[in-house]
């Protein structure tokens, strides 16, 4: 893909990933359907926020290179924060 310009979706974290799908939902949902264009906002706004507050408890909880005994904290917010993601859109539908 280096070759060819294109972005690289290996290097960015799965939120971020997660994130793209998100906005180029919302995008493609504006053709065939308005409604669905919140799901892609909802998914766009959780992959964001989620990079950002994965970004800062890697930097908070890890300790020269490794996790600490607390890094745990990082994954329960994760799994707390993708629960309330679901239920948002469990909620739109």
């Amino acid at each position: 893909m280096k070759e060819f310009g294109i972005i690289n979706l290996n290097n960015f974290t799965w939120q971020l990933n997660i994130a793209i799908m998100g906005g180029a939902f919302s995008v493609f949902s504006l053709i065939y359907n308005d409604y669905y264009i919140y799901y892609g906002l909802v998914t766009f706004a959780f992959g964001v926020t989620m990079n950002i507050i994965h970004k800062f408890f890697e930097w908070y909880f890890r300790e020269k290179g490794k996790g600490s005994k607390y890094y745990w904290i990082t994954h329960a917010f994760n799994a707390l924060v993708a629960i309330i993601w679901i239920a948002t859109l469990i909620y739109i539908y």
